[in-house]
Order: structure tokens, then C-alpha cells, then sequence
């Protein structure tokens, strides 16, 4: 007997495998922040005004971290959807994942995407034929343009893509793999 799921169950499956690494860094950077503001006290007796504002400015950056990790899971989460559609009815294509190969978080939601429509294997093969390995975590990008991070378009593309509204709806769709 096969249970089925949810659809939102399901969303919120794939929404946690689109992005377990970036969720993972999350749990890590509210351990740190955590630590931080345990270790650090914003006011001390004694604290001159400088020194507490540096320390309010560390432990607001330390805690604004896991607030990135969730903005870039929530675009993987998107990209993970568009590629699903796109793979779905387009069939799987080297082209449709090619735009993700620069970075782990993006290969791995479409990954994702094309292990639910059973191409799992020939998207990992793709990425592994260009050299890309599981160990490769950060982005192309940091080491050919590390000025790429304040650019306009990195943030936005990173932090604030635009919500994909999926075309196919998956819970009417037998997918045989």
C-alpha cells in the first residue's frame, strides 16, 4: 500500500531538499549567532559608546546571516520549480540545467528537479563531465570575480528572485521513473 502525501507536504519537502545545504548553513549560523550574543553583550558596565556600538554591529550582522541563507534557499525553491516545469515539458536537455552549473546550490535543486522526473542520473553525469564534484561548494564567481558579490544583479538573482508560479500541477501527474 502506497501512501501519498500532501500536497503541501510535498512543497514543503522539496522546498527543504532544494536547499538542504543553505538550510544546514542556517542551523550553523544561528548556533553562531547564538554564541555570539551569549559572549558578546551589546552593554557592559564600564562599555564605552564605541565599544557598544561595535558590539551591537557584530551581533546584528552575526544574526542578519541566517536571514540570507533563507532569502537564497527561497530562490533555489524557485529555481528548482522553473527547472521542474521546464523539464517536464521540454524533456530533460543539458540546456535547461546548463544556467545552474556555477553554483552548489543551484545544482543542487536541479538535481532535485530532475531526480522527481526520473533524470537524476543524467543531470549528476552532466555536472560531473564538467568537473563539478559534491566537495564543490562555493560559487564559480568568488574565484574570478569576488567583485561580483556587490553587484546589483547578485543580490537580486541570489536573494530576491521573483516567485515562479509552476505550470504543471504534479499532484494530477503520474510520473513513471
Amino acid at each position: 500500500m502506497k501512501l501519498s502525501c500532501s500536497p503541501s507536504y510535498n512543497k514543503l519537502k522539496s522546498y527543504l531538499l532544494a536547499g538542504k545545504l543553505l538550510h544546514f548553513i542556517t542551523l550553523i549560523e544561528i548556533c553562531i549567532s547564538i554564541s555570539v550574543i551569549y559572549i558578546l553583550p551589546i552593554a557592559e558596565e564600564g562599555s564605552t559608546l564605541p565599544m557598544v556600538l561595535l558590539r551591537l554591529y557584530i551581533v546584528c550582522f552575526v544574526c542578519s546571516l541566517p536571514v540570507l541563507s533563507q532569502l537564497d534557499a527561497r530562490s533555489r525553491y524557485q529555481n528548482y520549480k522553473q527547472i521542474k516545469d521546464q523539464i517536464y515539458i521540454y524533456g530533460f536537455s543539458t540546456k535547461i540545467v546548463k544556467p545552474t552549473i556555477k553554483s552548489r546550490c543551484q545544482r543542487d535543486a536541479a538535481i532535485l528537479a530532475a531526480k522527481e522526473l526520473g533524470y537524476g542520473k543524467q543531470c549528476r553525469q552532466f555536472f560531473r563531465l564538467n568537473g563539478y564534484r559534491w566537495y564543490h561548494i562555493f560559487p564559480d564567481f568568488l574565484f574570478h570575480r569576488p567583485d561580483f558579490l556587490l553587484s546589483r544583479y547578485f543580490w537580486t538573482s541570489t536573494f530576491f528572485t521573483p516567485t515562479y508560479i509552476q505550470r504543471v500541477d504534479y499532484s494530477a501527474v503520474k510520473i513513471s521513473h
